[in-house]
């Protein structure tokens, strides 16, 4: 269906809003019209596939949650369907989870309230997420670097950075060079940056080199990082991928 084939663009369109709107840049033309007609895609895509990104947490967290404190709240950042918000509320967790998409909030929700676990949702897009709390014990951060511009990350960064505060851990995940598609997009799409590419559908990628997101995240320690090649999955009914990956653990 043209819905299945477009998951992707739309997942990466709704990344590219993220920063974007997370500190105010300027919108261009027509933005609000823009904004609605992906969250509308994205409500539609989450109604037809159940776990679109899968049923379990994302693995670095199911790994390491031990090491998030419960003082605090964590943040789950483009929570979606809640695969990672939910695992963590059921272990005891507050967890404040944002997402755009109306259909993904009233999921996490459905579920909170029938097993009364201790979730805070915010359909809204960054730039309109006000915390409630002062900080976060811990700031999930999956998905969202591949598909962004470098200034975009720096943006990103910065928002990481006024939520978190000392003893905070952030967990993120990115694509790495080692992808087997970054030659590809080397040869065929447009340079935007640092290892950083346009395709002819308007869709951005970003690849870090070997150790560089220890150098993004200068000022914290790290104290999980690996790098190599994901398994193989797919989201929803799409295509077989694998991704060279950088996945860490970051402790302000």
């Amino acid at each position: 269906m043209k819905l299945d084939m477009r998951l992707e663009s739309i997942n990466r369109a709704l990344g590219l809003l993220l920063c974007p709107l997370l500190f105010g840049m300027p919108r261009p033309a027509r933005w609000e019209g823009f904004v609605l007609r992906l969250k509308m895609e994205y409500d539609e895509a989450y109604r037809k596939t159940e776990d679109y990104f899968g049923p379990g947490p994302t693995s670095l967290l199911k790994k390491h949650y031990r090491l998030i404190s419960k003082a605090r709240p964590v943040l789950d950042i483009g929570a979606g369907q809640g695969r990672n918000t939910l695992f963590l509320a059921r272990k005891g967790f507050a967890v404040d989870a944002i997402d755009p998409s109306q259909v993904a909030i009233d999921t996490i929700d459905e579920i909170a309230a029938k097993e009364n676990i201790p979730i805070r949702t915010y359909c809204c897009n960054c730039e309109d997420f006000v915390p409630e709390a002062d900080s976060y014990s811990a700031i999930l951060v999956f998905g969202l670097i591949q598909i962004l511009t470098r200034e975009s990350i720096n943006l990103l960064l910065e928002g990481v950075r006024a939520w978190t505060d000392k003893g905070s851990l952030v967990f993120t995940t990115a694509f790495t060079t080692a992808d087997p598609v970054y030659p590809e997009h080397c040869q065929n799409c447009q340079s935007i940056g640092e290892n950083s590419f346009l395709d002819e559908n308007g869709d951005i990628f970003t690849y870090l080199e070997p150790d560089e997101i220890k150098k993004l995240f200068g000022g914290y320690r790290a104290i999980h990082h690996r790098e190599g090649l994901s398994p193989k999955h797919r989201h929803g009914d799409g295509p077989t991928e694998q991704h060279g990956v950088v996945e860490a653990i970051f402790k302000r």
